[in-house]
C-alpha cells in the first residue's frame, strides 16, 4: 500500500516539476510578452500553487503549512486514547471513566486544537479549490486552443507558443487527475480500518497505523524500498522503542502489546521480539519507570513480558528482579480497598509481576537469581499477609494472593544448594509461618486452592530445621492438617471432590515430611521425636480411624502418602497414645493385602510378549513400586512395634501362608534389582522385614533358605545403589538419610550368618 501511494506521489511530483519548471523556464521566461493575458494569468496562478507544494506530500520539509496544525496538538494527550487498555481485570465502563477528565482537559481546555481543527479544515478546502480551480483552467485551455491570435500565427516567434502551452497544461491535468486517481485507488483509509479492526486496535490504534503509513512512504519516497517493503508493525513498534520520545516508546511499547494478543499472529509477534535483545531490555527498562504519567508504558512492558517469560534467562538480563519487584505494591491500603484508578493500576501492576515472576520461576535456572534479588522474596511474603479473608475484597485480591503463593511455592520447592538458601530465607521470615497459618485455618473452606498452596509451602519448609520447629510448636496448623487429612470427601459434587482430593493430598504431604525420621534409629532421635508427638497429641482416636481407612482408597499416590505418614508415626516408642497406635497396629492385615494384590496386578501385565505389553509392564513396575515400599515400610514398622503373634493374625487373617509372604518379598528383590528414586527403600524395608521375622522367630531361617533368599541376598549386596541410603526423595534430591547402609543391614542379617557364607 505504501508502496502504490509512494509511485503516484512520485509521479504527481515529476509532473509538477515538470510543470513548474516548463512555465518558469519556456513560457514565463520564453514567451511572456507573447502569450495572451489569459494565459499569462492562468500559467502565472498554477505556477504559485505549484510553488507551495498544494498537491505534493513527497517533501515533508516542504509541508510545512500543512503539517502545522499537527504542532498544534500534543502527541502525549494523543496517547489518551489508549490510556489503559493494557489492563486485564479494568472493565469498559472504568476505562471510559479514567480516560474523559482527561479528554475533556485535553480537548477543551486547550485553544490549540481549536484552532488546529479550524486550520487543517481551512487548508483541506484551499487543496480542494486549488485542485478544482487547475482542472478547470487546464481543461478550458486545452479544448479551446485559442492561445494565439490569427493575425500571429504565421509569425516565426509565435510558432511553439501552441505546443508549449499544450505540454503544460497537460502536466498540470495530468498532476490533477493523478491526486484524484490516487485517492480512489491508493486511499489506505479502508486498509487501515480493516488493520484496527483485526487487530483489536481501537481508535489510539488507527493513528499508530496511520504514522507506520507514513514513516513507510517516506521511505519508499526517499528511495529506501527495500527498508519500507521490510518494515512490518512489529519492527516499526521496535523501532519506536529506541526513540528519545517517551510517547514514541509507549506507542512502541502498546502495538507490541496489542498484537500480541492476536492468537493467530502471537507465535511470530514473539520470534520477532526474541531476535531483538534490546527490545527485551528495553520492556525490562521500562518496568521500572516511576513517574505516574508513565504508568501506561509500564503496564503494556508488564504484558510483554508475561509474554516472553516462560522462554527468558534471567541470568541475561540483569535486574530484571529488580524491576519486576518494582511492580511489587506490597502497603496495605494499596492491596485493598475501593476501586478508584490509582488503586486500580496498583492492583493490575501488582498482578502482571505476581505473573511473571510465576512464568519465570517455571525454570529452575532462574530461582538461583531470584535468591540475590534485593527484597522480592519480602515484597511476596507481604502480599500474602493480609489479615483476614474479608480483606481479599475483589477477585483481582484473591488472584493476586494465590499467584503470590505460588510463586512462593516455586521458591522453596527448587533443588539443590539454591533451595536450600531459598527455604532457609523464607524460613527466617517471621511473618511466613504465620501466613501459612492464617491460609490453613481461615481459608480451608473458602479458598481450597490456597490452602492446598499453602500446605505445599509447609511441607517444603519442613525440610528446613528451623521452620520445622517452628511448625511443630504451631498446634492450629497440625491440628487442621490431620482434620483435613481424617475429613470425608463430599462424593456429591464432583468438583468439590477433586478439590478435597488434592487439598487431602497436599495435607498428607505435609504431615510426611513433618514426621519424617531425621536419622534412623531403634527410637527416633529428639528433634523427629517431638514432631510426631505434635502429630499424635492432635490426632484423636476417630481421626486416626478414618486415615487408616483411607489406605483401600482407589487413589494410589493418595494410599501412599498416608502409609509413610503412618509408618512414621509408628515409629514412636513412648509411653502415651495407644489407642491411636493400636488403631495402625489392626490396619495390618489391610496392608499385607494390599501388598499381594500390588504384586499381583504386576504379574498380570505383560503376558503375550509384544513390545507395547513391555513397556506397560515396566511402567507398572515402576508405580507398584512406590506402593510396595510404602506399605511394606508400614508393615516393618508395625512388626516392630508390636510382637510375632500379631505378625502370625495377620498373616492369617490376610489368608498369606509364611511361604506365600516369603515369596512375596523375594518377588519383590527379583523385580527391583536397580531402584529408581521414586522407591529408593524398596529393597531395605524388605530386608529389614527378614531380618525382623528372623529375629522373632527362627523358623523364618529355614523358611528363607529353602525359597534361596540368602542368594538374592548376595545379589542385593553387590548391586547396592547410593540413593538407596535416602529414606526420601524431593526435587530429585535425597532428602533424610539413614544411618545404616544396605551393607549393614545385610551384615546382621541371621540368614546369611547361618548360612555360613557371610557376604
Amino acid at each position: 500500500m505504501a508502496l502504490r501511494m509512494a509511485f503516484f506521489q512520485k509521479v504527481m511530483s515529476g509532473c509538477g516539476a515538470l510543470a513548474f519548471i516548463w512555465a518558469t523556464v519556456v513560457l514565463l521566461g520564453g514567451f511572456s510578452t507573447l502569450i495572451k493575458q489569459k494565459d499569462f494569468w492562468f500559467v502565472t496562478i498554477i505556477v504559485f500553487m505549484e510553488a507551495t507544494w498544494l498537491f505534493n506530500n513527497a517533501k515533508s520539509e516542504d509541508q510545512f503549512f500543512f503539517r502545522l496544525a499537527e504542532t498544534m496538538v500534543n502527541t502525549e494527550n494523543v496517547a489518551i486514547l489508549g490510556r489503559g487498555s493494557w489492563q486485564r481485570h479494568a472493565s469498559t465502563e472504568d476505562s471510559i471513566d479514567e480516560m474523559m477528565p482527561e479528554l475533556q482537559s485535553a480537548f477543551s481546555s486547550h485553544r490549540s486544537y481549536c484552532f488546529g481543527f479550524l486550520y487543517t479544515s481551512l487548508v483541506g478546502y484551499v487543496q480542494l479549490a486549488a485542485l478544482i480551480a487547475c482542472i478547470v483552467m487546464s481543461s478550458l485551455r486545452l479544448r479551446r486552443q485559442d492561445y494565439v491570435d490569427a493575425w500571429n500565427q504565421e509569425d516565426d516567434d509565435h510558432k511553439n507558443i501552441r505546443l508549449s502551452l499544450n505540454i503544460f497544461y497537460a502536466l498540470v491535468l495530468s498532476q490533477c487527475l493523478l491526486y484524484f486517481v490516487s485517492a480512489i485507488v491508493a486511499s489506505p483509509l479502508k486498509r487501515m480500518f480493516v488493520v484496527c479492526l483485526k487487530y483489536k486496535l481501537g481508535v489510539w490504534g488507527f493513528l499508530a497505523v496511520a504514522r507506520y503509513l507514513q514513516e513507510c512512504l517516506l521511505k519508499c519516497i526517499s528511495g529506501d524500498l527495500r527498508e519500507a517493503v521490510n518494515m512490518d508493525l512489529v519492527s516499526f513498534a521496535k523501532q519506536k522503542l529506541t526513540s528519545n520520545s517517551l510517547d514514541d516508546q509507549l506507542l512502541g511499547i502498546r502495538i507490541l502489546d496489542h498484537l500480541l494478543r492476536i492468537k493467530e499472529h502471537k507465535a511470530m509477534v514473539l520470534t520477532k521480539i526474541r531476535s531483538s535483545l534490546d527490545t527485551v531490555e528495553k520492556a525490562v527498562y521500562m518496568l521500572g519507570l516511576k513517574k505516574d504519567a508513565e504508568q501506561d508504558t509500564r503496564g503494556h512492558a508488564a504484558r510483554v513480558l508475561l509474554e516472553l517469560a516462560p522462554d527468558l534467562q534471567v541470568e541475561s538480563f540483569p535486574g530484571i528482579f529488580q524491576s519486576i519487584s518494582s511492580l511489587l505494591i506490597t502497603h496495605k491500603t494499596k492491596i485493598s480497598g475501593t476501586f478508584s484508578n490509582s488503586i486500580r493500576v496498583s492492583k493490575e501492576l501488582t498482578l502482571l509481576g505476581v505473573d511473571i515472576l510465576d512464568k519465570l520461576l517455571t525454570n529452575p535456572e532462574n530461582r538461583a537469581e531470584a535468591k540475590n534479588a534485593k527484597n522480592l522474596l519480602s515484597k511476596i511474603l507481604d502480599i500474602t499477609s493480609c489479615q483476614d479473608e474479608k480483606t481479599l475484597d475483589s477477585n483481582i485480591d484473591k488472584i493476586i494472593v494465590e499467584k503470590s503463593l505460588n510463586v512462593l511455592r516455586k521458591l522453596v520447592s527448587t533443588a539443590g544448594e539454591t533451595g536450600e538458601e531459598l527455604r532457609c530465607q523464607v524460613s527466617k521470615n517471621i511473618h511466613t509461618i504465620r501466613n501459612i497459618r492464617k491460609f490453613i485455618i481461615d481459608y480451608a473452606e473458602s479458598q481450597p486452592a490456597m490452602l492446598a498452596q499453602a500446605a505445599d509451602i509447609l511441607a517444603c519448609l519442613a525440610l528446613n530445621d528451623n521452620a520445622r520447629m517452628e511448625i511443630e510448636r504451631s498446634h492450629l496448623i497440625i491440628w487442621k492438617l490431620i482434620s483435613l487429612l481424617a475429613e470425608d470427601s463430599d462424593e456429591g459434587q464432583e468438583s468439590s471432590l477433586r478439590v478435597s482430593t488434592g487439598v487431602r493430598m497436599s495435607a498428607v504431604e505435609a504431615l510426611v515430611l513433618l514426621s519424617a525420621p531425621i536419622k534412623e534409629n531403634t527410637m527416633l532421635n529428639a528433634v523427629s521425636g517431638r514432631s510426631i508427638m505434635a502429630i499424635l497429641s492432635e490426632t484423636k482416636l476417630q481421626d486416626m480411624q478414618r486415615i487408616v481407612s483411607t489406605l483401600s482408597e482407589e487413589s494410589a499416590e493418595h494410599r501412599i502418602m498416608v502409609a509413610k505418614f503412618l509408618q512414621n508415626l509408628r515409629g514412636y516408642q513412648g509411653p502415651h497414645y495407644g489407642d491411636q497406635l493400636e488403631t495402625v497396629n489392626k490396619a495390618l492385615p489391610k496392608v499385607l493385602e494390599a501388598i499381594k494384590h500390588a504384586l499381583d496386578k504386576i504379574e498380570g501385565v505383560g503376558g503375550s510378549g509384544e513390545p507395547s505389553d513391555h513397556e506397560m509392564e515396566a511402567l507398572m513396575i515402576n508405580e507398584q513400586g512406590k506402593l510396595l515400599e510404602s506399605f511394606i515400610g508400614l508393615c516393618m514398622q508395625i512388626c516392630t512395634s508390636g510382637n510375632a503373634k500379631q505378625f502370625t493374625n495377620a498373616l492369617r487373617n490376610a489368608e498369606i501362608t509364611d511361604d506365600m509372604f516369603v515369596q512375596m518379598l523375594r518377588k519383590i528383590l527379583e523385580l527391583y534389582k536397580s531402584p529408581s528414586s521414586d522407591a529408593p527403600g524398596i529393597r531395605r524395608v524388605v530386608i529389614q522385614q527378614m531380618n525382623w521375622m528372623m529375629a522373632r522367630d527362627s523358623k523364618y531361617i529355614n523358611i528363607f533358605l529353602r525359597h534361596e533368599m540368602d542368594k538374592a541376598l548376595k545379589e542385593v549386596a553387590q548391586t547396592a545403589l547410593k540413593l538407596e541410603n535416602y529414606w526420601f526423595f524431593r526435587f530429585d534430591v535425597g532428602t533424610f538419610g539413614h544411618d545404616e547402609s544396605i551393607y549393614s543391614l545385610l551384615s546382621i542379617s541371621p540368614l546369611l550368618q547361618a548360612g555360613g557364607s557371610g557376604l
